[in-house]
Parts: structure tokens; C-alpha cells; sequence
């Protein structure tokens, strides 16, 4: 039995039902813990994950890596692309892991059993890359913290923008997207 299948049961407890976004995503963390040489069952703290989906993916990242967007090691690219990217902060390894198999199974047939037929290196295309985080990325607590000279909120991590000799907020500088009622 694959690893993967060990994190099913969780993964379908976390997300509320398993689909192929769930074991893609199972698979594709644990490979990509294994290209770092990390243990999915040891502290994970050097690890940030950059996903280019808000999909099932997303979940299944951190049903195995247990890794969060509020502890800064999850980066959200919302590129509607099934792949991440994984990065050991300790060592500044990193891959990226896309699908390169768009066969996809029936509607009635078996989930897991047409996934665990499939190899990693058929599924998954790997890139070795470097991933270099900008300011105010960094896990840990805030690296800046200013105030916006107009809505009077704190910006974090260098989030703010300087327009006309003032310090905003992006909602100031570029417009929110919500409005205020």
C-alpha cells in the first residue's frame, strides 16, 4: 500500500469527502517532503509550501505536512493550477511539482485504486527551482509594522505602499475589495 493511503481516512475527515484533487494533493506533498529528505511525521518548521491552487490540494498539503497559513509557511499563489512548491527554509532546497498526467479516472470507478496504479514520476512533472521570499515573507513575527496614514490600520511585513509621501494600506493605495456599508 502507498504512503498516501495512510493520510485518506484524515484527509476525508479534513476536506468532508475524498476526490482526485485529495489523493493528487496527498501524493504530491509526500513527494515533495521526500525530494527535500524531511519526514512527514517529524517537526516541519523549514518547510514553506507555495500553492498555486485554493483547491483540494490545498487541504490535503496540510493534512500531511500539518504546515499553516497563519504560522507564514503556507503561500497562496491562486494560479488554478494543480502544483506546489516546496521549500526548505534550512538549506534553500526547493522543487515544484505540477500534474503531467491529465488522464483522470471514470465516474464510477474507484479512486484509489486508479491513483496507486500510476507512478509518481508519470503523475507528477518535478522542476528543481529556486524560490527566493521577499520581505516580510519569512515565517516568524512580523518583520515591519507600520500604520496607514488614512484608515489608521497596522500593515504587517511590508505590505504597505508609499503614493504621494504617504504610507498605505493596499486598500487605500489600490482600492479594497469590499465595501464599507
Amino acid at each position: 500500500m502507498p504512503i498516501w493511503q495512510d493520510y485518506i481516512d484524515k484527509a476525508k475527515a479534513y476536506h468532508g469527502h475524498i476526490c482526485g484533487g485529495q489523493i493528487l494533493g496527498l501524493r504530491m506533498s509526500l513527494l515533495g517532503l521526500k525530494l527535500l529528505g524531511l519526514d512527514p511525521y517529524e517537526d516541519l518548521r523549514d518547510l514553506v509550501i507555495f500553492l498555486e491552487s485554493d483547491r483540494c490540494v490545498a487541504d490535503a498539503a496540510y493534512v500531511v505536512t500539518g504546515v499553516t497559513i497563519g504560522r507564514r509557511r503556507v503561500k497562496t499563489l491562486n494560479y488554478g493550477k494543480t502544483a506546489m512548491s516546496f521549500l526548505n527554509l534550512k538549506n534553500g532546497e526547493a522543487y515544484r511539482l505540477s500534474v503531467a498526467d491529465h488522464d483522470r479516472p471514470a465516474q464510477d470507478q474507484d479512486l484509489i485504486a486508479f491513483w496507486t496504479a500510476k507512478k509518481d514520476e508519470d503523475v507528477f512533472k518535478i522542476q528543481k527551482v529556486t524560490i527566493k521570499l521577499n520581505p516580510g515573507e519569512e515565517p516568524g513575527p512580523p518583520s515591519r509594522v507600520v500604520v496607514c496614514q488614512k484608515c489608521g490600520d497596522e500593515v504587517m511585513d511590508h505590505k504597505d505602499v508609499t503614493l504621494n509621501g504617504q504610507t498605505l494600506c493596499r486598500a487605500c493605495a489600490e482600492g479594497p475589495y469590499y465595501q464599507v456599508l
